[in-house]
């Protein structure tokens, strides 16, 4: 009996490739796949090793073509092209933003940016080519219908989920431990962390949240820059030292999950000044940890903060300074931003994730 032959889920879930080292998009897949009893998750999706982009578009799809399931779902919409594996099979595609199309509408030329345009075309050709759409927010997903294209009525949008350990307390050790490893000196001294998760990419705007925490330590508050999950370049390390940040900040490149729900308890605030995003794990994660979260106006922050986040609309950062030091100046705010936090949290777990896609499926016929 082959491989294909003895594949018996009725749903593929075809993630990234590991060799990605995208976080997001592997706990996403993680998440659904660990929930749906219906999906199966290829091997070869965390086997497959070789230079990324002919694993991904080549070997990766033709790897695929051995598993004939009765749905399809391609988790990341950057992997649509995967469906070329799978003929009249029916599918779903999940779009977690479309911020290249921004990218490529704003110009520029040169070899690699045409050979990247090409092949971002080719994978928004197939997107298109699936019979239901997955968003994780009502912003993707009016993006999807306006700039693809897609018929409202085949989208379904499906917040993306938060696991029930962000919403238990670390060991107070750990925390103390863990401040300890940025502050190198007694907590009793007052200092504040502020946190930032995610990539140092241009839209996540780091230059703003440096600028912020300049301005809190130039008005005398002892405030520090904790960045977790990127690496800064160098326009953003020159920043640092133009500033006068280089002893206030920190940078972890990455941080196991354990290590991210310590993290979040042992800073003060999360600030995520990011001018675009498709939804904002980091958010919905610093809510369900009860951490005080100040985000930007981009419109999947807000939908994914609520009410529950200070939402900055002014792009400058003494706005988020103002913001930040409101925050940092009011234990009473930050008692009812942590409640209000965790009960928006518990309205978005990955349960309610995993439920709201097997619907998807069930539309289409795969688990009836």
């Amino acid at each position: 009996m082959t491989a294909a032959a003895s594949f018996q889920a009725p749903v593929l879930l075809v993630p990234d490739l590991a060799l990605e080292h995208w976080p997001s998009m592997d706990r996403y897949a993680r998440e659904l796949a660990t929930r749906v009893p219906a999906a199966a998750v290829p091997g070869e999706a965390r086997t497959m090793r070789g230079p990324r982009y002919l694993a991904r578009y080549v070997r990766y799809p033709r790897a695929l073509r051995r598993y004939r399931p009765r749905i399809v779902h391609v988790a990341d919409h950057s992997y649509a092209h995967c469906l070329s594996a799978f003929p009249r099979i029916p599918s779903v595609v999940t779009i977690h933003d479309l911020f290249p199309l921004h990218v490529v509408a704003a110009g520029g030329w040169s070899p690699r940016v045409a050979v990247r345009n090409r092949l971002l075309q080719r994978v928004l050709q197939w997107t298109r080519r699936a019979d239901r759409w997955i968003a994780d927010s009502a912003f993707t997903a009016g993006e999807a219908q306006r700039l693809l294209g897609l018929p409202a009525e085949r989208v379904r949008v499906v917040p993306l989920g938060v696991a029930g350990a962000f919403f238990e307390a670390p060991a107070p050790a750990a925390v103390a431990a863990r401040r300890r490893s940025w502050l190198g000196r007694n907590d009793a001294q007052g200092a504040r962390v502020v946190l930032h998760v995610g990539t140092c990419a241009p839209r996540k705007r780091v230059e703003t949240a440096l600028a912020a925490v300049a301005l809190l330590r130039s008005r005398g508050l002892d405030a520090l820059l904790v960045q977790i999950g990127g690496r800064f370049d160098r326009s953003q390390s020159r920043a640092i030292e133009a500033l006068g940040l280089a002893p206030f900040v920190r940078q972890e490149p990455a941080a196991s999950e354990p290590d991210l729900i310590t993290a979040y308890a042992a800073a003060e605030v999360l600030l995520l000044p990011s001018s675009y995003e498709g939804f904002g794990l980091p958010a919905l994660e610093a809510l369900a940890a009860g951490l005080p979260t100040v985000v930007s106006g981009a419109p999947a922050l807000r939908e994914t903060v609520g009410a529950a986040g200070l939402v900055v609309d002014a792009d400058e950062p003494e706005a988020f300074a103002r913001a930040l030091e409101r925050v940092l100046g009011d234990a009473a705010l930050r008692a009812t931003m942590a409640e209000q936090g965790r009960s928006r949290a518990r309205a978005m777990t990955w349960e309610r994730t995993a439920a709201a896609v097997t619907e998807v499926y069930a539309d289409l016929g795969a688990c009836a």
